[in-house]
């Protein structure tokens, strides 16, 4: 494929923290993004919105991931578009079934980041994140600082792909950067205990195998300290 400016992607999945994590992610290198959160909405944006490539979830409402598949490899003006399945069960029955149905590629949730890099490069045919990633996050991190009404547990939901991400790839900056964005919307007494855990994810160092483990712990801890706050507490 001849290089572009922008690439369209096209996202498939009935899990909005899956929807709004790799929007997150691709809008960082400049991608153009539209989401669907069935099969039957995606046969139509693809029609109409004419990806370069899809990411699709196999268990979906309405028209289900292998379906949409079949139904796709039919219709002329979508049929050559790459397809990227992303399944939170990808034994070798389920990729099987999916290649067959037309996919290109399966990738098991969780995410993981390089993985997922390398693949829509090898079916785009270039590299399509160039851009440096710490460069991106910043900037994401900054617009992030400057919405107006946001909400702490909106947005450790929205960014807990990102540090369990950086887990993964063990990338400390990506956790202290996302964990200390965090803190800035820990602005009431209910939030005190979510800051002083997000505080301990942002100061350690990461030097041992150990620490790694300790952060995995910490952001299940946060998760459920998180859960229990009151939105109402948010309201202005």
């Amino acid at each position: 494929m001849t290089k572009k400016n922008s690439i369209k992607v096209l996202i498939i999945d009935d899990n909005i923290s899956i929807l709004q994590y790799l929007k997150t992610l691709l809008q960082r290198f400049n991608f153009e993004i539209k989401t669907s959160s069935n099969g039957y909405e995606g046969l139509q944006d693809s029609a109409e919105f004419k990806p370069d490539i899809i990411f699709l979830d196999l268990m979906m409402p309405n028209i289900d991931g292998i379906k949409m598949l079949q139904l796709k490899k039919v219709l002329n003006d979508i049929k050559e578009i790459p397809v990227i399945v992303i399944s939170a069960n990808a034994g070798r029955h389920n990729v099987l079934a999916a290649i067959e149905a037309g996919a290109d590629r399966v990738l098991a949730k969780p995410i993981n980041v390089k993985q997922l890099k390398a693949t829509v490069n090898e079916l785009i045919g270039y590299d399509c994140f160039e851009r440096n990633d710490s460069i991106g996050l910043r900037e994401e991190l900054e617009n992030i600082k400057n919405e107006e009404h946001s909400e702490l547990p909106e947005k450790f939901e929205e960014l807990k792909i990102i540090l369990t991400n950086a887990i993964i790839e063990r990338e400390p900056k990506i956790i202290a950067e996302t964990a200390n964005s965090l803190i800035d919307y820990a602005k009431i007494d209910s939030d005190k205990t979510v800051k002083e855990l997000l505080s301990d994810l942002r100061n350690k160092e990461y030097e041992k195998p150990s620490d790694w483990m300790f952060a995995e712990l910490l952001i299940k801890q946060i998760s459920h300290e998180v859960s229990k706050l009151n939105k109402s507490n948010y309201v202005n």
